[in-house]
């Protein structure tokens, strides 16, 4: 489907989830770049307190990382993702309505009937330049790893190469080629602000 060392950051959302689908951690990662800020502010239509919204985010994206077999293409990825982080959300409010105002759950399930399918999200050239900025930043990053580190994040993250490929290519053993790759991956998720969990 993609050519070895294109840019993630240039491919649709489909071609993005068809990797993901195939565990490309360099994939969710653009994914969650291109839609983190979008989630956050969808979240926020109902959730007031910007802690919580994050926690949200966070869980709508895990959410919808492990079950990202069960996209159906038919309909848009924005879409799919805003309805598991609405549904996150809506989960969040019953749960602290029962706790806290002993509401029954249905008031919270007719809200939900109520909503309208969402639009598709607006694109801008804005959020061209923070995803290119994203992306530079995390190129920059992967520099800054020690050598066998560097060597194996660009051949994973950049050049999507498969782990049995890496082992091949360095005459590595696959075991390893997969504890570096993960500590890699956690070195960059930290430079890069990032929660570890997400991955």
């Amino acid at each position: 489907m993609e050519k070895t060392g294109s840019k993630l950051t240039d491919l649709t959302d489909l071609e993005l989830v068809h990797l993901a689908m195939e565990q490309n951690q360099a994939a969710f990662i653009v994914l969650y770049t291109r839609y983190n800020a979008g989630v956050k502010n969808h979240i926020s239509r109902y959730i007031a307190q910007k802690e919580d919204v994050e926690d949200i985010c966070l869980e709508s994206f895990q959410k919808a990382f492990s079950q990202i077999e069960s996209y159906n293409p038919e309909y848009k990825f924005s879409t799919w993702l805003y309805r598991i982080a609405r549904n996150t959300a809506f989960d969040y409010l019953s749960k602290q309505h029962r706790e806290m105002a002993k509401m029954p759950t249905m008031s919270i399930n007719e809200e939900i009937a109520e909503l309208k399918e969402l639009p598709a999200t607006m694109h801008n050239p804005e959020e061209d330049i923070i995803q290119q900025q994203e992306y530079d930043k995390w190129l920059t990053n992967i520099e800054k790893l020690k050598d066998d580190y560097r060597i194996v994040a660009k051949m994973n993250l950049i050049d999507n190469f498969g782990y049995k490929e890496i082992a091949d290519a360095l005459d590595m053993p696959l075991n390893t080629v997969k504890t570096k790759i993960r500590r890699a991956k956690a070195m960059l998720l930290r430079m890069m602000d990032y929660s570890d969990e997400l991955l």
